[in-house]
């Protein structure tokens, strides 16, 4: 609503040309990159409602950066001026409210075919910040009206701006799958506790950081090569768990920009594993940063390109199995061991099923492109959902087979807690490992197995030595 006096002739203009259009150009951006777009809109006194495709580019910038513009064009033939608007974006939930909007929407363009049926898309409120009126051929600023009430407080704008950083640098890094890097570090220092009784803090701490740097800079590197080889932008069914992090394809940031946080972030873990090597005897903390990073770097990166050759989910296993468990091991330990490797292979294998699972929904875009994944190469997904069970009861029967052959503490029964969501995971997979919405539960359940038979694992080596 309107929330101070305006000038009665700039009020006049400016509300003639907003109520006489019926399209303008609303102009979003996250980073230095702007994105356009021309849409309908319903006008309730200089508060403007547009509704916009969740998966649209504007609304992935609205969940970073809430301010837009609004132009105005007059027609060039009349006396009128442009109206600019800058206004802060927000989501309606009202029901009544949204009602209300849709019922004048559809009075509006009852006759526009460009505007068939928009109740699948998300309804957004555009409150005005200011008001500009502008000479149409040389954008100078006739007048201007700040809408002070709308402006929110300089502390409210500094944390919103605080909290939309944070998010935009978690979907970047794709954050949320970290858990894939920090179980196996818990898991090794867990078992060099049970062998020495004796944690190092100060290098377990940079054992983790570095892991989960060398994971966001897998991420990052995965991104960027998955756009140059068109696979990301062929991925229709993009989700949560699939498709990458978007932030390329919703014009967030540039491909350029992509390689660059990469290729820092594989800087930095250089870094952290010379010091580590450093502090460690021999070299096997190098060894094991240098495979680790070939196989980062590689799974997607031209010439080896491992995930488009059928082999990445070997190199996943490998890495996030006993390469982390390993290394995190031997950082405390400083000697090689039996027990370490044995126990960082289920871990390896869960987080290979999170990708492979993730693989079920992508395996049109991953085939359109020759990223030739697992399930690409099996051609069945009911084949693939076999090996996905078989994996999941091997991963089970090597926990509970070296127990008994007490190589593993008898704590490692706690594993058997996360059966539940095993048993709910086959039983959702069964009815719809050929559908894309209704798989990801079990996208979902995956990683939540990992993590708690991981973490449930770790647990027991720790009870062991310490009751």
């Amino acid at each position: 609503m309107l929330t101070c006096p305006m000038n009665n002739r700039f009020q006049e203009n400016a509300k003639t040309l907003i109520d006489g259009s019926a399209e303008f150009y609303l102009s979003s951006n996250v980073t230095s990159i702007s994105h356009s777009i021309k849409t309908g809109y319903v006008n309730d006194d200089f508060d403007l409602y547009v509704f916009l495709d969740p998966d649209s580019v504007t609304a992935a910038h609205l969940n970073f950066n809430p301010y837009v513009n609004a132009l105005f064009l007059s027609k060039k033939t009349s006396d009128e001026n442009d109206i600019s608007i800058n206004a802060y974006a927000v989501q309606v939930n009202d029901a009544v409210q949204a009602g209300n909007i849709i019922e004048r929407w559809n009075k509006k363009y009852s006759q526009d075919d460009r505007y068939p049926d928009e109740t699948e898309k998300v309804l957004y409120k555009l409150m005005p910040l200011s008001i500009e009126y502008t000479e149409n051929l040389n954008m100078e600023v006739l007048d201007r009206l700040e809408f002070h009430l709308n402006q929110p407080g300089l502390i409210p704008r500094f944390l919103n701006r605080l909290a939309a950083k944070l998010q935009l640098w978690v979907g970047i890094l794709r954050a949320p799958f970290f858990t894939a890097s920090i179980a196996p570090v818990i898991l090794g220092a867990a078992v060099a506790y049970h062998q020495q009784s004796a944690i190092h803090w100060s290098t377990l701490f940079l054992t983790l950081i570095g892991a989960i740097i060398a994971h966001a800079a897998a991420n990052v590197i995965n991104d960027y090569y998955d756009h140059r080889s068109g696979n990301d932008e062929a991925n229709v069914h993009h989700n949560t768990f699939s498709g990458g992090s978007r932030m390329i394809q919703n014009k967030i940031i540039t491909p350029g920009y992509t390689f660059f946080i990469a290729v820092c972030l594989f800087l930095i873990t250089i870094v952290i594993g010379l010091y580590l090597n450093s502090v460690t005897t021999g070299n096997v903390v190098l060894y094991i940063g240098l495979a680790g990073l070939f196989l980062a770097f590689t799974y997607s990166a031209t010439p080896l390109k491992l995930s488009y050759r059928g082999i990445g989910e070997l190199a996943i296993v490998g890495s996030y199995g006993p390469l982390i468990v390993m290394g995190t091991y031997y950082v405390q330990v400083q000697s090689l061991n039996l027990l370490p490797l044995l126990a960082s292979i289920p871990n390896g294998i869960l987080v290979g099923l999170i990708l492979f699972i993730n693989e079920f929904q992508d395996m049109q875009a991953d085939g359109s492109v020759g990223k030739n994944t697992l399930v690409v190469k099996m051609k069945f997904k009911r084949r693939s959902l076999a090996v996905y069970k078989m994996l999941l009861i091997f991963v089970f029967l090597w926990l509970m087979g070296f127990t008994v052959l007490k190589m593993f503490p008898v704590w490692t029964l706690l594993t058997l807690f996360a059966l539940p969501l095993v048993f709910r995971a086959f039983a959702i997979a069964s009815k719809n490992y050929d559908k894309i919405n209704e798989l990801l539960p079990v996208n979902a359940l995956t990683i939540a197995m990992h993590l708690i038979i991981t973490l449930l694992f770790a647990a027991g080596f720790i009870l062991d030595s310490i009751i």
